[in-house]
């Protein structure tokens, strides 16, 4: 049965949720981690993975978000988290909790919405996106707009305009991407979108994706090219003026359509493409 990416995405966020891979540590390889290497540098991942820690520990990542709002206990020290509402979760009450442990944990930023545009994702209209904003707004925390499946097209282009027209506060765009191994595309499009809406960019989510694949041998971005993408991409990202962080999505390694663009294999350690961005 040919596997939609809304479909495997659902499955990818539930089998992070629980323990996908072995229970040992992920492995670091040779290459300690320490303070250098890109600022911008992050993770998206289900915090109820009990490796979750591991996993950021081993990519060396700057920052990291659950798609939660709650802040993991287990955070490794000195990493920045960064919550986020989801449509389920747009009680004032809860809006105000999420505020309340951000400023406890010095926290600065907030995510606003996680595909909103995609029926099995968080599913919002417009409008009720834009009459709960002004929620967000008053967290005081700095907001990133909500992040869809097709930032430059008419969901989010309906928001940004009904943002402009209120008055509301987004200060940084939100971008998923799962195309395919065209960096000049990817960048120029990363781009465009900061142009469209004047605003600086994060990459919540992004890898290579063959979404025809039917098994991740049949996947036609095999793990040289997709390499091969993040070893161009990743500094490029590094001095791109409009683009304030990014975040590789941890695909399952026996995904057929992002198999090839997994960080980790299916015993937990590195693969190739994972030291790659352990070492960007």
């Amino acid at each position: 049965m040919k596997l939609s990416r809304r479909k495997f995405l659902n499955l990818s966020a539930a089998a992070a949720a629980a323990t996908a891979f072995p229970t040992a540590a992920y492995s670091q390889s040779s290459k300690p981690g320490g303070p250098s290497g890109s600022k911008k540098k992050g993770l998206g991942l289900g915090a109820r993975n009990v490796l979750w820690p591991s996993m950021l520990t081993a990519l060396q990542c700057k920052w990291a978000y659950t798609w939660g709002g709650t802040v993991p206990s287990d955070l490794p020290e000195g990493m920045n988290f960064v919550p986020m509402i989801r449509s389920r979760n747009v009680e004032p009450e809860h809006i105000a909790s999420v505020a309340e442990e951000a400023k406890n944990h010095r926290i600065t930023e907030l995510l606003g919405l996680n595909e909103p545009d995609a029926r099995k994702q968080d599913d919002m209209s417009v409008e009720d996106a834009l009459a709960m904003w002004p929620l967000l707004m008053e967290t005081g925390l700095r907001l990133g707009s909500p992040a869809c499946v097709h930032p430059d097209k008419d969901w989010m282009i309906e928001f940004m305009a009904g943002v402009e027209k209120r008055k509301l506060r987004v200060d940084f765009i939100c971008v998923h991407s799962y195309g395919g191994p065209n960096v000049g595309a990817f960048v120029n499009r990363l781009e465009q979108v900061a142009k469209m809406f004047k605003r600086p960019i994060w990459i919540t989510e992004f890898g290579v994706g063959d979404w025809s694949a039917k098994s991740v041998g049949e996947n036609q971005h095999s793990p040289k090219v997709v390499l091969g993408f993040m070893e161009k991409v990743l500094p490029m990202l590094d001095d791109l003026d409009c683009l304030e962080r990014y975040a590789w999505f941890p695909a399952m390694p026996d995904s057929a359509p992002l198999g090839t663009s997994a960080l980790f294999d299916i015993d937990g350690k590195l693969t190739r493409l994972g030291e790659c961005y352990r070492d960007a």
